[in-house]
């Protein structure tokens, strides 16, 4: 009796989400979150003014899985889809694509050209997946800068090159002063490679 095979047969509805789906998508979605936590950012998506909209997969009337699409801002025809979620014994039915596929009909119903989303490098299945969907790496720069203790020291790096400039010759200075925007800037990347 333990090796049995059973066919499931039953429907996959794709739908917007709810208030009342919040304890479900906590028990099934989220169940590292807070019942609280869940709920409220399930308000806060469900606003009208918000930009977000939430669709949840629901099956024998249990939501079983999640995916939000949140208008940008700025630029109403980009939104950033996220917080796609499916409980583990869904996730080899084919619930997140059923899910992907209603947001991108969500979006486009709504105006949006492009959905995006965020990733680190670090997430090569998950990147796999959406390029799966039809998703293409664009180029990103990211800068940072960390405040704290390294920005003292760059304070007194910065320091240190004005007393060494004060102490330049000033035929220099009258030289530097009359070069180009893109001259001066080799200048500075000179001097910074000598006194580094």
């Amino acid at each position: 009796m333990a090796n049995q095979d059973f066919n499931l047969i039953g429907a996959i509805k794709v739908r917007s989400a709810a208030e009342n789906d919040a304890v479900n998508l906590h028990a099934y979605c989220f169940p590292e979150k807070t019942i609280e936590q869940v709920t409220e950012e399930l308000k806060t998506d469900l606003e009208a003014e918000s930009g977000t909209y939430r669709l949840v997969a629901e099956a024998s009337g249990y939501p079983i899985g999640q995916i939000t699409v949140k208008k940008d801002a700025v630029n109403s025809e980009i939104a950033q889809v996220g917080s796609l979620a499916v409980a583990g014994p869904f996730r080899q039915l084919g619930v997140a694509d059923y899910l992907m596929e209603a947001a991108a009909a969500t979006a486009t119903e709504n105006g949006v050209k492009s959905l995006e989303i965020e990733l680190t490098p670090s997430e090569t299945s998950v990147i796999q997946r959406y390029k799966a969907w039809g998703f293409a790496e664009k180029p990103v720069v990211i800068l940072q800068k960390v405040l704290g203790e390294a920005e003292a020291a760059t304070e007194t790096t910065e320091a240190e090159i004005e007393v060494e400039a004060d102490d330049a010759d000033e035929d220099t200075e009258q030289v530097a002063a009359s070069e180009t925007g893109d001259e001066q800037g080799n200048l500075l990347d000179r001097y910074l490679g000598d006194t580094q």
